[in-house]
């Protein structure tokens, strides 16, 4: 990370991002404990609508975007573009996002909901035109590359159906139901977006991280593929014919592609000079296990709906908690402390590197709080996810009382390791 010079003002678009993703984090957990009873009911609920696009937007999309000021230059091996673009972009994305997620809250279709939307959309097309202009002097492409450039492509594609959406409303701009567009949408922003994005980042980072030697990318280049030619094929079928019996097909290519990245992080994990796996290295592992989990239930879910069993709709609410929650969320709050302890010590210590005794980016954030954070959040996941399938309220009630605690922690220990102070141990 440290190849690339930094550019001035870098490090202050890069912080912003990951305080106010914490500061939505708990306002996301705080809403999810006020909608208890709304997970108990459809997914198109005004309350779901709201929580589950500030855990797209404001958490997931929010780190993700300032994580990637950071580490794509260092992916790609360039500087990054623009930070005027960067800055322009966050102010956009602000007020769209909050204009947008208190529109679904107190559900009022119209001109508010319809202005976020469209800022929402400059926001994210500033971010994408930045991105490709930042790889845009790199003369050899790489894989990850491929996934980070196709990821963006896919989140401007995302947001875009989702003005459309919103327009619809009141509109009428679609002939089909608006859920049928829902699914094209959800499944584009988070194969499209989410997965492509940290896959493509993580792929560098995790041999970074476990200074692992293996250096091949033949599995990538197979988990690239096979993962954006299910996308396609899926979007292409689900918007002439909905589910149907080819999705069996297209989750088994796509299945595979994501197999090739798991067997990569494998060969990584096998290979590595650092034997021992830190909380934070160990959170993200485990996160892809629950991946896994909420892909497998996948196959129940078209079953279930082709049958047009009411079972579809507790199987898809499971699929989503998992795929945000499960998924993005262990992720987040893993790879947060790998990264932004590493950003801040840049800051305060590159330049003493090899003349005074400076501490590890490791000892910037409080390992006691990122324990207790994840026994918190391990009882969310244990109680609000079961608690919702089987509408079991107490259930709900305890994991979501559990995400507050894990929120509270993760927006403290943030907060430690941006604020902390430059010491040294003395001259070398």
């Amino acid at each position: 990370m440290t190849a690339i010079k930094q550019k001035p003002g870098l490090y202050n678009i890069v912080v912003t991002h990951y305080v106010l993703a914490a500061c939505c984090f708990l306002i996301l957990s705080v809403m999810m404990l006020l909608s208890v009873k709304a997970f108990t009911g459809h997914y198109f609920h005004p309350h779901i609508l709201a929580v589950t696009h500030l855990a797209a937007l404001g958490w997931g999309t929010m780190i993700i975007l300032g994580a990637s000021y950071q580490l794509i230059p260092v992916v790609l091996e360039t500087n990054l573009y623009s930070i005027k673009l960067a800055w322009l972009s966050f102010v956009l994305f602000v007020p769209g996002m909050a204009g947008l997620i208190y529109s679904f809250w107190v559900f009022v279709p119209g001109i508010h909901m319809q202005c976020s939307a469209i800022l929402l959309l400059l926001s994210i097309v500033l971010f994408t035109v930045n991105v490709f202009l930042t790889g845009r002097k790199k003369q050899q492409q790489t894989i990850q590359e491929d996934f980070i450039f196709s990821a963006c492509i896919c989140l401007c594609l995302t947001v875009a159906l989702g003005v459309a959406l919103v327009f619809n409303f009141t509109l009428q701009l679609f002939p089909q139901d608006q859920l049928h567009f829902l699914r094209i949408h959800a499944h584009m922003g988070l194969v499209g977006w989410f997965l492509l994005m940290l896959i493509g980042v993580s792929s560098r980072l995790v041999p970074m991280f476990l200074v692992s030697s293996y250096q091949e990318t033949r599995l990538l280049t197979w988990s690239y593929y096979l993962i954006v030619g299910a996308l396609l094929c899926f979007l292409v079928d689900a918007y002439f014919s909905g589910l149907s019996n080819r999705n069996y097909l297209l989750l088994l290519v796509g299945g595979a592609g994501l197999s090739c990245y798991f067997i990569f992080l494998y060969k990584c994990l096998r290979s590595r000079l650092r034997k021992q796996i830190d909380l934070p290295m160990l959170i993200s592992f485990l996160s892809f296990i629950i991946l896994k989990i909420a892909v497998l239930m996948v196959p129940f879910i078209i079953y279930f709906h082709l049958k047009h069993n009411p079972a579809t709709l507790r199987f898809s609410m499971a699929y989503g908690q998992l795929m945000f929650m499960g998924w993005i969320t262990p992720l987040i709050l893993g790879q947060t402390f790998k990264t932004l302890p590493f950003i801040v010590w840049l800051r305060h210590y590159e330049h003493l590197t090899g003349k005074f005794r400076t501490p590890m980016p490791s000892d910037l954030f409080a390992g006691h709080l990122l324990k207790a954070q994840t026994i918190a959040f391990g009882i969310f996941c244990l109680t609000f996810m079961p608690g919702c399938y089987f509408m079991f309220i107490p259930l709900i009630y305890t994991g979501g009382a559990a995400l507050v605690i894990t929120a509270l922690l993760y927006l403290a220990n943030v907060g430690i390791v941006i604020f902390h102070k430059t010491r040294t141990y003395g001259q070398l």
